[in-house]
């Protein structure tokens, strides 16, 4: 089995959303009761007195800030959770033993924590609307107001003013980066990703700003960011190289992936 099929890809991912329903179930569960309480408390579900439809979306607002961070988290989180299902010996022996190629299985993994598990959240957030307003009509007699109606202007606008593919091209790096982190790290992988990505990122701004200094204090040189279709491109180069290259480090990290492993990471 050298060639990728998408009959057996279709059935590799059906068997990877049966093995994590449990984890999937939790998930709606868990994120629907949350955004139904951050909703309600910020519609003051304690004050029994009739709103109007712009006073509701006035105070409902403030609840979509804390909904796209907790939705940003999960989605670093979740990534790096892309094999915390073959934990176990016997897991990543079923794993091997599934009559399908890596490449496969793999893509099957990436599927579930970047489409599935994120579906399920939207599945939440919508679920957790449709309460809130059933329930608020009830409190401010008739008084409501769509959480997700607001959604996709609040969180466009929240991510600055950079182009949509640009914010899409940004999501791709952070999941790239979670997903190798949850195939490299063998236990609280997404703790150890975060503290990695923090640390990168720490080094990274301090080393560009030491450059930056020592070229401007010692130098006549002058440091700026150009802003020339150039560098654009020169960025998304890069941009799409990192990912293109952590992902296949992930790939190359699961299919090496041992039955006995009791160091801290996967290798």
């Amino acid at each position: 089995m050298k060639k990728f099929d998408l009959n057996r890809f279709g059935k590799v991912t059906g068997r990877l959303i049966l093995v994590r329903r449990r984890s999937l179930s939790n998930t709606f569960l868990g994120f629907a009761i949350t955004f139904f309480i951050i909703v309600m408390l910020n519609s003051q579900p304690f004050n029994w007195t009739a709103l109007s439809h712009d006073d509701m979306a006035w105070r409902i607002a403030g609840a979509q800030g804390l909904i796209n961070a907790i939705c940003l988290v999960a989605f670093f989180v979740i990534a790096t959770m892309v094999i915390k299902d073959l934990s176990t010996r016997q897991a990543r022996i079923s794993e091997m033993m599934l009559p399908a190629t890596n490449l496969e299985k793999f893509l099957a993994r990436i599927l579930l924590v970047t489409l599935v598990f994120p579906a399920a959240i939207l599945a939440a957030l919508l679920a957790a609307d449709c309460a809130q307003q059933l329930l608020n009509m009830l409190i401010h007699h008739g008084g409501r107001a769509s959480l997700i109606g607001m959604m996709p202007g609040f969180f466009l606008a929240g991510m600055g003013p950079s182009p949509l593919w640009v914010k899409l091209e940004g999501m791709l790096l952070f999941n790239a980066f979670a997903v190798l982190g949850g195939t490299l790290f063998r236990k609280s992988a997404w703790l150890k990703t975060l503290a990695a990505m923090t640390l990168i990122g720490i080094f990274a701004v301090a080393g560009i700003t030491l450059t930056a200094y020592l070229i401007q204090a010692n130098t006549d040189y002058v440091v700026y960011l150009p802003d020339s279709p150039r560098y654009i491109l020169l960025n998304n180069i890069i941009c799409w190289a990192l990912i293109i290259l952590m992902y296949w480090g992930s790939y190359k990290l699961y299919t090496r992936m041992q039955v006995i492993n009791n160091r801290w990471i996967n290798i």
